[in-house]
């Protein structure tokens, strides 16, 4: 089994991020159904389908999901043979599909932060969640703002601390688990409310005017670490040192762009829909190939994930 830590900021659209990674999983479901398919557990869909349903009756969710009692748990399914490398104990082949659980749980960067300070004693499911080869960490747009002349302080600095202290806390579980190999983390980067970048943030970043799925190979990368050196630079540092280290690698970070299209003119901000003809109803207006590259991102990566037997 897969597992993958979301962690970021409280507010930082961690709920809507999870939703719109529900709504993906349905749309691939249905509208590339020989080529992908996705199940989940009675719990997760129960949780999910709250969410979802906010967002398609154009609302933003107003509570989370339950990460405590219960890490939201899929199974994704492609096609045989669309990733060469998909194999493995994690990975089981059924049906012309092959198929891997993948398990979600998330946290907030301030709980992380403190649990690296007090070297707390930890509960079985939150080690399982620590010893994650994926780590998907959520930085929200909306919160870019440009350094203010009249002071010293830098923005999110004290968000930037937290998330290097996250990576470095995940190093040290990596270097420490129980499987001998050298074990690698492969961090996920997700820009949320990207909608909502101040335009003077953006022109810093040098961000194409163009939707990010249209972005010319290389800019993701580039727009990516120009974040990280401008507001993140204690992360980008622990992320460079830990390049090639023992026992504990980091890959290359990968970046997402995430938002949500508001309906001009709302109050309070409603969320525009779309129609999903021929399947029926509605959903969000969201980026959608955002959300199919991060599934697709992941079928890359899980011939890497341990088996069922592994316990993790």
């Amino acid at each position: 089994m897969g597992s993958a830590l979301v962690v970021g900021d409280r507010g930082s659209g961690l709920t809507t991020f999870v939703g719109l990674l529900y709504a993906a999983q349905l749309r691939l479901g249905t509208e590339e159904r020989d080529e992908f398919r996705f199940s989940a557990d009675r719990e997760t869909i129960r949780q999910l389908e709250g969410i979802y349903g906010e967002l398609v009756a154009g609302r933003f969710p107003d509570w989370d999901a339950d990460w405590d009692t219960h890490p939201l748990s899929f199974v994704f399914a492609f096609r045989a043979g669309t990733f060469p490398r998909l194999g493995g104990p994690g990975v089981h082949r059924s049906g012309g599909f092959d198929s891997f659980r993948m398990r979600f749980g998330g946290i907030s960067v301030e709980s992380m932060a403190e649990l690296a300070q007090h070297d707390a004693i930890l509960e079985v499911s939150t080690r399982q969640l620590f010893e994650s080869p994926v780590v998907v960490p959520l930085l929200d747009a909306s919160r870019l703002r440009p350094p203010d002349p009249t002071t010293n302080s830098r923005p999110l600095e004290v968000s930037d601390r937290r998330l290097a202290s996250t990576f470095q806390l995940l190093c040290r579980y990596l270097a420490t688990g129980r499987r001998r190999t050298p074990q690698e983390l492969y961090p996920m980067f997700v820009v949320t409310k990207f909608d909502q970048c101040p335009p003077g943030t953006l022109a810093r970043l040098l961000v194409p005017p163009s939707p990010p799925a249209s972005w010319p190979s290389g800019v993701r990368e580039a727009v990516g670490e120009r974040l990280l050196t401008a507001y993140f630079p204690h992360t980008l540092r622990v992320l460079e040192n830990a390049k090639g280290m023992r026992g504990r690698s980091i890959a290359a970070p990968q970046w997402f762009f995430s938002g949500l299209q508001l309906v001009p003119g709302s109050a309070g901000g409603r969320i525009a829909r779309r129609s999903r003809i021929p399947v029926g109803g509605w959903e969000p207006e969201y980026p959608f190939e955002e959300y199919r590259t991060l599934i697709h991102r992941l079928g890359t990566l899980a011939h890497r994930f341990p088996g069922e037997d592994e316990g993790s």
